[in-house]
């Protein structure tokens, strides 16, 4: 569990310039033609930690429930379709990992190996008979060999690796959404143990818009609220989408970039080279959970979002930076509310009035053309009596207030 530490920025800066930053690695190509060859299936290991697992990535215990959460989360029929009737293409390697164990972890290329081991009828794919079956079957009826090798592409070490997703899923061919960068962002550089900086990182993949370091700020921030019991995402009323399905992630950190928010939560600038796994102090947890109550509502307090889409962050932003109005978001108000309620009075009467008139021409058009029965309008006198009586209020109130400035 992540707790922020007292740190001040001044402390901040002093480590900072404390640490050396590592000389660049060398260029050089990730995989090379001598890095192709062919694994058997049972060589091979599903990976745990995809981060397009979303936030479950790590969790899992075993192979088996590695290959079930594949199958919930992008589905396999259409590949498990092309594998029956036209076999693995050797022009679509795996791109693995070699393990201390001796077995190859996939780095790319999970939704394929798992595919593959629900055709071949694998121990791991236990849980999917139903689909070998049916899909077995097809393989016989098209006369495919079985699959019991695959075509794979050696990566030579984890810098290698961190390269190749880098420039394939990160920056550009086949990009990940915004969760899955940022939990792969944060993976590497907990394993690089101070080797990398996010600014290396940054670089590495051509990231000129400091969108990696808002995506990481807005993870940790997450994790540190979840990690302390602030925010549970299945208490998210709005879906996400993608690797997270539970809460819409962007909508995070495009509410940290807002500087009302930053201001009251108290957090410190954001910059190329921080990595702050805790951004919040300790006594801005509740807020930092209030923040994602606005967002996403709380099921467990019954209590609803105060917005609707992403568009009406920047209101949300602005609601926030006046404590009257969030003390209003925090009893449940909408941002609509709450901008109606801040409205100058004026205001608030004139738009009600307008509101009045449009919905009295709306009454009016049937009962001019004809179109309301006497015995109906015998059932309207009540009601239109008390819209005039109240007409006549607000309109008395009026010329009072006008004869009392004169």
């Amino acid at each position: 569990m992540a707790k922020k530490k007292t740190s001040k920025r001044s402390q901040k800066s002093v480590l900072r310039k404390g640490v050396k930053k590592k000389s660049p690695h060398k260029k050089s190509s990730p995989v090379g033609p001598k890095s192709l060859q062919y694994l058997t299936l049972d060589q091979l290991e599903l990976d745990g930690d995809n981060p397009r697992l979303g936030a479950k990535a790590g969790q899992y215990k075993s192979q088996v429930e590695i290959l079930d959460a594949v199958v919930d989360a992008f589905g396999v029929d259409n590949v498990l379709s092309s594998l029956a009737v036209n076999g693995y293409f050797a022009a679509e390697p795996l791109v693995v990992v070699q393990q201390r164990s001796g077995k190859y972890r996939v780095a790319e290329g999970n939704r394929r190996l798992a595919s593959c081991l629900i055709l071949s009828g694998d121990t791991r794919a236990r849980h999917h008979e139903r689909r070998t079956k049916q899909y077995k079957e097809l393989q016989e009826e098209y006369g495919t060999a079985p699959i019991s090798e695959v075509p794979v592409q050696v990566l030579a070490d984890d810098h290698s690796l961190l390269s190749y997703l880098g420039v394939r899923h990160i920056a550009a061919s086949q990009p990940w959404d915004s969760y899955a960068k940022a939990a792969w962002v944060a993976k590497v550089l907990s394993e690089s143990k101070g080797g990398l900086s996010l600014e290396d990182v940054s670089s590495m993949i051509g990231d000129q818009h400091r969108t990696v370091a808002r995506a990481l700020e807005g993870f940790y921030f997450v994790n540190q609220l979840r990690d302390n019991a602030h925010f549970n995402p299945d208490d998210s009323y709005r879906p996400g989408r993608g690797s997270n399905p539970a809460y819409p992630f962007s909508w995070v950190y495009t509410a940290l970039g807002y500087g009302p928010v930053r201001s009251w939560l108290e957090l410190d600038e954001l910059t190329a080279e921080g990595r702050d796994e805790a951004p919040l102090e300790d006594e801005k947890l509740g807020d930092g959970g209030e923040l994602l109550t606005f967002l996403f509502g709380n099921k467990s307090k019954s209590r609803q979002p105060a917005i609707t889409d992403s568009r009406q962050i920047s209101d949300l932003a602005k609601a926030i930076a006046n404590p009257q109005s969030r003390r209003l978001l925090s009893r449940g108000k909408s941002v609509v509310d709450v901008q109606e309620f801040l409205k100058p009075a004026k205001e608030r009467v004139l738009d009600s009035l307008l509101d009045a008139q449009q919905s009295l021409s709306n009454a009016l058009a049937p009962l001019s053309e004809g179109e309301v029965k006497a015995d109906d309008a015998e059932e309207l006198r009540a009601p239109s009596r008390k819209v005039r009586n109240l007409a006549s209020d607000v309109s008395k109130k009026i010329n009072e207030l006008t004869d009392e400035g004169e």
